[in-house]
């Protein structure tokens, strides 16, 4: 059913004419109507020319020779009527007229010739041929009068008066015979002049009016032919308008309306479904774009790209906690300290194109995996993707030491199972041979107490093992974490003193943390026991601060500290510093502290000696009896 309307519309664009053929056909009229008024202008004045070719060279210099041998033949007249009175002055003036007859008669030849040419080339002979007649009639009668003039001279001669009255008498009749033909042809000459002005006045008239009537077509032809050229091409700045305003991004729903079924119609229609199509893929893109955006935005990640110049060109929010850069940092030098030097690996990947993965480059205190890959079109553009794996390792760290505590927890129970049987076995028989010694055998029972002193301290060796084999998932419960602090500092004060060692204890206003009581206790008091056992006297401290959403509780003493490359060594099970250590107490420690879901670090002292720092989270806030009702 949709394909239906569509052939008539086809049938029409087929039968329209194309735009150009329209200004062509415009304009072809328009130089038609201009030819034509240049053509009848042409033969206007071609046939105006003739008239006047033929007035010139033909007529009117024959009809001026026409009225002047009628002048010349009046006069011949006038003396030939008076020529018997006549003295011989009057003779030799008629014989002078005669001679000058004769003169004229062979330039009338001359003129009359180039009448007929021009006559003929005018198309006129009618007028030429009744002219003829006229000059033949007079030329007969010239021919005519020779003789006459003959005898009648000499009759004058003979004075035969009769003889010459009768000659003269004919000879009158000749010369007005030849007087009337002068006339009739001067006559249908000034009539053919005078009927060629009227005709060609007349005839620039109608050329006149037939030229401003031309001229008013040929106007209103070029009139229209432009107005219809200007509403043809009319949409065309608008058009332009719409593609200017495309061209900057606008691709509104403001649709350009061009009426018609030509060409500029069609194109306006196909620009409009270009921009439709172009505004549905812009929003798309758009989509798109946010998608990405929101998605590379909540990389926890570090994205940035850098251009050819090592120019930072665009970060993500993730780039200023895992890189340190800002927004700001757009447009400046990518500056970032790494063990592998970073400009090394962006040479690389820009010479050979592929990607370069740096592994756990240290950057300040955080680890991080970085990757380079080409990016964008641009040549040297370098896409940079940093993960922050700092606390992945801690993660695999502590993964790894749980694992390696486990295992080793299991072996201590096991040689602790194997073990305490019979040292049980030996400090029951060193009592039971104490009792059989004598009384005064000093040296024997001062053995004897020597060896159970040593199966004692086995005893507690193995109770520890046990202890940390067997530690029980801890019971957190939020309480109050300053009160166990304070009562922990109170417990091991005398201890502290005896060994001439200050205990100072400094306690912050602290948010509320889940712990299990008998743990933490246990982990606080090794630390300290740790540290007043590290110096010989001095002062320790205790301090417990609100810290990173927590709480963060220091021990910090002034001994000799402990060297920096054995301290990532020292909560590995049975590693000591101590000359009778176990290597059991830190371990355990560690594994209360993580059990917590808290970490703990030893750093060097500023003031000198160690530092054990324990970080625990607070714990999250009740809800009121409301909320729980709910």
């Amino acid at each position: 059913m949709a394909e239906e309307p569509t052939k008539p519309t086809t049938k029409r664009r087929r039968r329209a004419l194309s735009i150009p053929t329209r200004i062509f056909l415009a304009f072809a009229l328009t130089l038609a109507a201009f030819a034509s008024v240049s053509v009848v202008s042409v033969v206007q004045h071609d046939k105006t020319a003739r008239n006047l070719r033929l007035l010139h060279d033909g007529y009117l210099p024959l009809a001026v020779r026409f009225n002047e041998a009628r002048g010349h033949q009046t006069n011949l007249l006038q003396d030939l009527e008076r020529i018997f009175e006549a003295s011989a002055w009057v003779r030799s003036r008629f014989d002078a007229s005669r001679q000058t007859r004769l003169g004229a008669r062979r330039r009338f030849v001359h003129h009359f010739e180039k009448a007929e040419r021009a006559s003929r080339a005018a198309g006129d002979t009618a007028t030429m041929e009744r002219v003829r007649e006229s000059y033949q009639a007079i030329l007969e009668a010239y021919d005519e009068t020779q003789a006459h003039y003959d005898r009648f001279f000499a009759a004058l001669d003979a004075q035969d008066d009769a003889t010459g009255r009768e000659e003269h008498a004919a000879l009158m009749d000749l010369e007005r015979e030849i007087l009337r033909h002068y006339r009739e042809a001067y006559a249908q000459l000034v009539d053919r002049l005078d009927s060629i002005a009227a005709e060609s006045a007349s005839q620039e008239r109608q050329a006149s009016i037939v030229l401003g009537v031309l001229a008013l077509v040929m106007l209103f032809v070029g009139l229209a032919a432009t107005l219809w050229s200007q509403r043809i091409l009319r949409p065309l700045p608008l058009l332009q308008e719409r593609v200017a305003a495309v061209a900057t991004g606008d691709l509104s729903s403001r649709k350009l309306s061009v009426r018609g079924d030509d060409e500029l119609a069609r194109l306006a229609e196909n620009f409009e479904d270009m921009v439709e199509a172009l505004a549905a893929r812009d929003a798309r893109l758009r989509d798109l774009r946010q998608m990405q955006a929101q998605i590379v935005a909540g990389l926890r990640a570090a994205v940035v790209v850098v251009d050819a110049d090592g120019v930072v060109r665009t970060v993500n929010p993730a780039a200023h906690p895992v890189l340190g850069l800002k927004g700001s940092d757009v447009g400046a030098k990518l500056e970032l300290r790494v063990e592998l030097d970073l400009e090394t690996a962006l040479a690389a990947v820009r010479s050979t194109g592929d990607a370069v993965f740096l592994e756990a480059q240290v950057l300040g205190e955080r680890r991080v995996d970085i990757l380079a890959t080409p990016f964008g079109r641009d040549e040297g553009e370098v896409l940079l993707v940093a993960d922050d794996v700092t606390d992945a390792l801690r993660t695999k760290d502590r993964l790894i030491h749980t694992e390696r505590l486990a295992a080793i927890g299991r072996m201590a129970a096991h040689v602790t199972h194997e073990v305490r049987n019979p040292l049980s076995s030996i400090g029951l028989n060193v009592e039971m041979l104490e009792d059989e010694l004598s009384d005064g055998d000093e040296e024997a029972r001062a053995l004897m107490r020597a060896i159970q002193r040593e199966v004692d301290r086995l005893t507690g060796i193995t109770e520890e093992y046990l202890r940390l084999a067997r530690l029980p998932q801890p019971r957190l419960e939020a309480d109050d974490l300053g009160e166990l602090i304070r009562s922990v500092g109170a417990f091991v004060r005398r201890e502290m003193e005896a060994s001439k060692v200050e205990l100072q204890i400094e306690v912050g206003e602290l948010p509320s943390v889940a712990f299990d009581e008998a743990q933490l206790r246990q982990a606080l008091l090794n630390l300290l026991r740790n540290a007043r056992e590290a110096m010989g006297e001095g002062v320790v401290k205790l301090h417990a601060v609100r810290a990173e959403g927590g709480v963060e509780i220091r021990v910090s003493d002034r001994g000799p500290g402990i060297p920096e490359a054995e301290r990532d060594r020292i909560f590995d099970l049975f590693f000591t510093t101590k000359e009778r250590g176990t290597g059991l107490g830190l371990p355990l420690t560690h594994q209360i502290v993580e059990a917590h879901s808290g970490r703990i670090d030893c750093a060097e002292n500023p003031e000198g000696g160690t530092v054990f720092t324990i970080w625990l989270p607070a714990a999250p806030p009740r809800r009121s009896a409301d909320a729980a009702a709910e």
